[in-house]
């Protein structure tokens, strides 16, 4: 995480991720990431899509801008917002490690 510490907002930012099957909701700040049960205020971001298509963005295998020009997935945020996801998605994603 602390990689990631120096783009992370200091005001919370919520992320609600949408598939078929369920949802989850992801509070983003300085603290850290963290899933939570309800959302804190109006800084609400959402991204909807098929589960394969979430798993694709949470294992790292597309970025959030190559899903959202293939309408993979869509998302309600500003452009700012976006590049902020699109950078933490990247930042975050698994790495493999070759021996």
């Amino acid at each position: 995480m602390h990689m990631l510490a120096p783009i992370l907002p200091n005001e919370p930012i919520y992320i609600q991720l949408q598939w078929e099957s369920g949802q989850v909701l992801l509070c983003v700040s300085r603290e850290g990431i963290q899933r939570v049960e309800t959302g804190g205020g109006e800084r609400i971001i959402t991204i909807r899509g098929s589960t394969q298509a979430m798993m694709s963005l949470l294992q790292g295998s597309l970025k959030l801008q190559q899903q959202l020009r293939l309408n993979e997935l869509s998302v309600t945020a500003s452009f700012r917002h976006i590049l902020l996801l699109e950078s933490i998605f990247f930042l975050a994603k698994p790495y493999d490690v070759v021996h």
